[in-house]
């Protein structure tokens, strides 16, 4: 695994859905890595305070309401993104 890759893993870990093998690999980058870090000790906290919420019945109805709405709207295609190296394109 690349560093960059370890780099993408930082919510993963935060919520300990990694496996053992790329447990070990992160927790030796984050040894190294003070912005991953720094990146996992916010996304840790942040899930905490998820696991905290309370949550709210919602209205009676709303699930129909919601779904006979989705049906009435066209959904867009994908845009297409612009060339690279083009005004806009990376």
């Amino acid at each position: 695994m690349s560093a960059a890759d370890l780099h993408t893993l930082t919510g993963a870990y935060a919520v300990d859905a990694l496996d053992g093998p790329e447990r070990e690999g992160f927790e030796r980058h984050l040894a190294v890595c003070a912005p991953c870090r720094e990146e996992v000790r916010e996304l840790t906290a942040t899930a905490a305070r998820l696991g905290l919420a309370a949550s709210a019945t919602p209205p009676p109805g709303m699930r129909e309401e919601v779904l006979r709405r989705v049906a009435a709207v066209r959904q867009e295609p994908p845009r297409a993104r612009p060339p690279a190296g083009s005004p806009g394109g990376t």
